[in-house]
């Protein structure tokens, strides 16, 4: 009877909201708001995000459980409605979903925020949720279900019988801790309670159990400390981690996969070494065994075509056994952790899978590393024909690649997908002994993180790293061959930050500032610059037909880069034998301009800046000529640039 009278009465005050209602506003930094795990911008930093009301709006951190709340008053009880109005861009499948809590205790499992658009600026309303609230005083608070976090937060619209906002007065802050394997060790954690105030002192202890050691608190409080006492800042996920004794980490492994922060709280790389070895020789096979959620070892043998996409899940090591060849299928991580991929070749991803990139890791995915593989496309269908050879976005981070080619393709390594993307400040990614080979541009683009480049070979590209948006590029003993600009900061409103210690950069152009130094929280040794090429060389993975001493099959001018251009663009040029070569530059009434390239060339690659800021704006015609000292016919070829001012 009770539930019938209960339920007779809610659908009474639905009812009367509907015919007559009252709605109230929460902004971010106003009477109402309580707390969020992020930031509030434009407050606490710059932002190019537009398209928000009032002050600013509410950034929260990526995350599983990270929160927003407010505090509310309820004058009568009943039935009030919530909308957010929010933004959800960067990768769809990042997905920002959240469960709704009041006081504390749980309203809806599950609140929808679909995506909102291509960039985050692009804003809606949430679908609303109708909610029973009982009058007083009420917390109303989104904890996110995934990885990816919350989107941003503009406002909070409550709905309903003159509900008012409040100051706060509740705990806000949530501290949960566990084991990441019961079995392996305990956990406590001294005060326990349900909700914290902001600056109460908490300690968490984990003890392993027989046969067992601890390694790491992972999650917002970072330690390698059986015993951590911290301040509550925000809301806190502690997850022991412990593992298995003579556990030891592959010493070939450096770089920031094998750290957790800034401080330097080591983490144990072990991939799928916990769990069963597997071999795979079919598609099938990958993606069974690669995308469950169990730590495994699989090993590849095989050279596979399709146009798919394989999803590798957290606790895993792909390794390749002699041929293990990928054409056309993309590997993708999404949160997803400690993961190791060895001696894979992924060649020519086209742009028509839902990841457009060879190697995709995004949605937070930390503790990742990448060796010994290869990865390339080509460069005859322009430069939209694929899209990045490996990007990393979307929060990712605490990742290294080492030990790999990346050849033959425009757009090859992107690190943040959007001067917009701030999520991306958490970044950071080692790159050390790599081949970087006629690429050009992206090696990296990094926005918003910091990156330790190192010991890498960089050969016949035209951009090398364009650092930008605050990013910190710590750029050392690296080589640079008949590279256009190796180290530079173009294309977004915030220049980004360099630190350089003993390159070779040959003719390549580079930039000195803005300096930012920063020294990674792990140990390594860099070898000598001037040994870098042959130390490289003779330790990568690549195919056959692309060996160190590939040369070009044809002559070939490429269309300059980018077009239209101002004031200067990239010029490149291919060369199948020794030839006398003429690059003359023409406006549209047939005039020379100017001449780039008089005399004889070696085969090989080239590539040239044209700085066009002397002239005017218009269309200009580079006419090439190759003329083969070998008595070969010449080869002519011309392209278009467009000059605007």
């Amino acid at each position: 009877m009770k539930n019938i009278l209960r339920l007779a009465m809610l659908l009474l005050l639905s009812y009367t909201i509907m015919i007559g209602q009252d709605t109230l506003t929460i902004q971010e930094s106003a009477v109402g708001f309580c707390s969020v795990d992020g930031k509030i911008y434009p407050k606490d930093g710059s932002t190019n995000i537009t398209g928000w009301t009032g002050t600013g709006f509410a950034d929260p951190n990526s995350g599983t459980g990270v929160s927003i709340s407010w505090q509310v008053f309820i004058p009568v009880e009943g039935v009030y409605t919530f909308i957010w109005r929010y933004a959800f861009s960067g990768t769809i499948t990042n997905i920002r979903d959240a469960k709704l809590l009041v006081d504390g205790n749980l309203a809806k499992d599950t609140v929808k925020f679909p995506y909102t658009g291509s960039t985050w600026s692009m804003w809606a309303l949430s679908p609303s949720v109708d909610i029973y609230l009982p009058a007083g005083s009420r917390q109303i608070r989104l904890e996110a279900l995934f990885t990816g976090g919350l989107g941003n937060f503009d406002y909070f619209m409550v709905i309903g019988n003159s509900p008012l906002a409040i100051e706060c007065s509740n705990p806000s802050y949530v501290v949960k801790v566990k084991s990441e394997n019961p079995n392996w060790g305990t956990v406590t954690c001294d005060p326990l309670q349900n909700y914290y105030e902001k600056g109460t002192q908490v300690t968490i202890r984990a003890e392993a159990n027989s046969g067992y050691f601890f390694e790491s608190w992972t999650g917002e409080e970072t330690s390698n400390n059986a015993t951590h006492t911290f301040i509550v800042k925000n809301n806190v996920n502690a997850v022991a981690r412990f593992l298995p004794e003579g556990t030891v980490m592959d010493s070939d492994i450096i770089g920031y996969a094998t750290v957790q922060d800034d401080k330097g709280t080591t983490y144990l790389v072990t991939g799928g070494a916990l769990g069963s070895t597997s071999e795979a020789s079919t598609l099938s096979d990958l993606q069974s065994l690669l995308g469950d959620t169990l730590p495994r070892v699989v090993k590849f043998t095989g050279d596979l075509s399709g146009n798919v996409k394989i999803n590798i899940k957290s606790n895993k090591t792909l390794i390749g056994v002699g041929t293990a060849h990928l054409r056309g299928i993309a590997l993708s991580i999404n949160q997803a952790r400690n993961i190791i991929v060895r001696n894979i070749t992924i060649s020519k991803v086209r742009d028509t899978l839902n990841t457009n990139d060879a190697f995709e890791i995004n949605g937070g995915s930390k503790n990742i590393v990448i060796d010994h593989c290869e990865l390339f496309s080509d460069r005859d269908h322009g430069k939209d024909y694929y899209d990045g050879l490996l990007d990393i976005k979307n929060g990712s981070t605490f990742i290294t690649v080492a030990w790999t080619s990346l050849h033959d393709h425009y757009k090859a390594c992107l690190i943040s997908s959007g001067d917009d993307q701030y999520i991306d400040t958490v970044a950071r990614i080692t790159f050390h002994h790599n081949y970087f080979f006629n690429i050009e541009s992206r090696l990296p683009l990094i926005r918003f993180g910091k990156a330790h480049i190192f010991n890498n070979y960089y050969k016949n590209c035209s951009d090398a790293i364009n650092t930008r948006m605050g990013a910190c590029v710590r750029v050392e003993k690296n080589y640079f061959e008949n590279v256009g600009k190796a180290v530079f900061s173009d294309y977004s409103p915030i220049l980004g930050n360099v630190y350089l210690i003993d390159n070779h950069f040959g003719s390549s152009s580079f930039i000195t500032s803005p300096i930012s130094e920063f020294t990674p929280p792990y140990s390594f040794t860099p070898d000598p610059k001037e040994n870098v090429p042959s130390i490289v060389m003779d330790n990568i993975k690549l195919t056959s037909v692309n060996q160190p001493n590939y040369r070009p099959t044809e002559f070939k001018l490429e269309q300059n880069f980018p077009n239209p251009f101002n004031p200067a663009t990239t010029i490149n040029y291919q060369l199948s034998v020794v030839s006398n070569v003429t690059l003359k530059i023409y406006d549209l009434l047939g005039r020379e301009v100017v001449t780039l390239v008089n005399g004889i060339k070696e085969v090989g690659y080239y590539n040239l800046t044209f700085d066009a800021s002397r002239i005017a704006s218009g269309i200009y015609f580079a006419h090439f000529t190759a003329t083969p000292t070998n008595g070969q016919k010449p080869f002519k070829q011309v392209r278009k640039l467009l000059l605007t001012k």
